[in-house]
């Protein structure tokens, strides 16, 4: 086959999307011809075409030293240059451009985008409505110009865009930008009629089925959005949000192996993003692959210590095999980059309360540090309060924090952990009448067993996401956010039986309760142990233990006398077995 026939075949493929053919072709010829530059160029083209833009600038600049006059290839650099981050490098590119031919408009808009990168918006604005001066109808320039005030003035970013829509309303551009800051209003009904007016003016556009997929994603359509992010993906082979989007859903499915593929496809397009490595070693982690898991995490780490969230995850995983310091290192350091993620703290208590079964002296030690560390801390107040045998007045702030980061996998975690308590009272209540009110209700665990056509439930809780959960149970009556201390002290509310359970154990001192109790019937459960010689203790776990006979001395304190007791194991905690009681009296 001559050069030419070889040149126009290769074109037609690249032209029809076949890169990899049209590659094979440019490279035979460039055996024959190594320092043709259009080859080179074309090639480049190829690159950047798959995301590769390291290659891309190599083979721009190697095209570029054998035809320095060529407007094209130093776009195109410029362009791969932009692409790889190289800010600075890619800008001069395009001033060279805009030197070389001044009355390239897209040129100005790309200059424009870089100074808007460098944080230069008024070069960036600047650039932009020249590009606009050169062209009347240059919608892009027009959109860029909009969007340049998402942050400072998200409104007027919205209304120029709204008067594009009203003078170009066929362009899908548009709409898909008005969508996407609607998106970032969580404007969640502008958004889907803005991008679904942008699919039928553009539905070739990959950009559009990845914002539809990720709204469907938020609407709970998993479906949907993972048949949006597959047509995106068609559409676009190298659009990384489309990848991205399908391999989350596939590992959230336990669809491992079509998650692996997307996830290694998108470390390959950019080794050094640290996101992708991180939902890559949560997959390898959900699949049971650990030690994969393992390095995966590590390699987030590397390219991103700063991320909070990734050395929370690595820590979990070296503190389930049992590597307790590496494991705190990680967690102190994401404290250190986040000390308002109440998840870290909790992580950190239980991690030390894992150490102390050990190495309690280390344990305590480290507690210590954290508490003078973080004095506003209330995980590290608490173990340390616990470490030394103290008592913890206020207990709110601990027990609000703790399960509204606990809600969303609470029963998960207390089915593994063997959690009776709620079949326990259910079977000791029996079939209760007339108004109950579930101190400390949580998702709705007792509500669930102890509901029936007789009786009224009033759910009360001081975490508003348990509440959440407990609501979406319809057992309730009434759900009520309280302190169940205040609850009990202020309430007009009427009822007839108090039900509390595993709920003391975060609270110590019973006497206020009981007291405003006496006049009820209750049921509630308390962890107890021999060992415990004073009313209760703070135990190092965050959960008080009660001797048995002040729990008896305060009811008949109350004039409670109609009392029964039943022994049971709580749950499991670190495998071994929780040993408490669960008390039902009367007046």
């Amino acid at each position: 086959m001559s050069y030419d026939l070889m040149l126009k075949n290769a074109l037609s493929l690249h032209e029809s999307g076949h890169l990899d053919e049209a590659e094979k072709i440019y490279r035979q010829i460039l055996v024959t011809a190594p320092d043709h530059p259009d080859i080179l160029n074309l090639l480049g083209l190829v690159a950047q075409a798959k995301n590769n833009h390291s290659e891309a600038c190599s083979l721009f600049m190697n095209a570029i030293k054998n035809k320095s006059d060529n407007v094209a290839y130093y776009y195109n650099l410029a362009f791969s240059l932009k692409s790889s981050g190289r800010t600075q490098e890619a800008l001069d590119c395009f001033l060279k451009v805009a030197g070389m031919k001044p009355e390239i408009k897209e040129t100005y808009n790309e200059i424009a985008l870089l100074y808007q990168k460098k944080g230069e918006l008024s070069e960036a604005r600047k650039n932009w409505i020249y590009a606009i001066s050169l062209d009347k109808t240059f919608t892009d320039a027009k959109i860029n110009l909009a969007l340049s005030y998402r942050e400072e003035n998200t409104g007027k970013a919205i209304d120029d865009l709204k008067k594009l829509a009203y003078e170009d309303a066929n362009n899908g551009a548009v709409f898909y930008y008005l969508a996407s800051l609607y998106f970032d209003r969580k404007n969640w009904e502008e958004a889907w009629k803005n991008v679904i007016k942008a699919k039928e003016l553009a539905p070739t556009s990959d950009e559009v089925r990845v914002l539809l997929g990720k709204l469907s994603y938020l609407d709970q359509q998993i479906d949907n959005a993972k048949i949006y992010f597959a047509k995106a993906e068609l559409l676009n082979p190298y659009n990384t949000e489309a990848i991205e989007g399908l391999a989350d859903i596939y590992s959230r499915e336990g669809n491992y192996t079509e998650a692996e593929l997307r996830y290694k496809k998108l470390i390959e397009f950019d080794r050094n993003n640290y996101k992708y490595h991180s939902n890559y070693a949560e997959m390898l982690q959900r699949s049971g692959r650990i030690s994969e898991a393992l390095e995966e995490y590590r390699a987030a780490v590397i390219i991103n210590p700063q991320s909070a969230e990734i050395s929370n995850n690595l820590a979990l995983i070296l503190r389930d095999i049992g590597e307790f310091d590496e494991a705190l290192g990680l967690l102190f350091n994401a404290l250190s980059y986040a000390p308002q993620m109440d998840e870290v703290s909790i992580n950190i208590y239980e991690t030390l309360v894992m150490l102390s079964e050990t190495d309690s002296v280390k344990a305590n030690k480290i507690a210590e540090n954290w508490f003078n560390n973080y004095k506003d801390n209330v995980f590290a107040k608490r173990i340390y309060a616990a470490s030394k045998g103290e008592k913890i007045e206020n207990h709110q702030i601990y027990i609000q924090k703790l399960f509204d980061n606990f809600a969303d996998n609470y029963e998960l975690v207390m089915q593994n952990l063997d959690y009776s308590v709620p079949m326990a009272m259910g079977r000791i209540a029996g079939a209760l009448e007339g108004r109950i009110v579930d101190l400390g209700c949580g998702t709705g665990l007792v509500g669930e067993i102890i509901k029936n056509d007789r009786n009224k439930l009033i759910g009360v809780d001081i975490s508003n996401k348990m509440l959440e959960v407990a609501s979406a149970k319809k057992v309730y009556d009434k759900l009520i956010k309280d302190d169940i201390v205040s609850f009990l002290q202020n309430t007009s509310e009427c009822f007839d039986w108090a039900i509390a359970a595993d709920v003391f154990g975060y609270i110590g001192d019973l006497s206020p309760i009981i007291k405003s109790l006496r006049n009820k019937k209750i049921i509630f459960s308390v962890e107890v142990s021999d060992e415990v010689e004073s009313p209760f203790i703070l135990s190092l776990n965050g959960r008080y233990k009660y001797n048995t006979d002040y729990i008896i001395k305060l009811l008949y304190e109350n004039s409670f006398v109609n009392i029964k007791t039943e022994e049971l194991i709580l749950r499991s905690d670190n495998g071994n077995p929780v040993k408490g009681k669960i008390f039902l009296c009367k007046k």
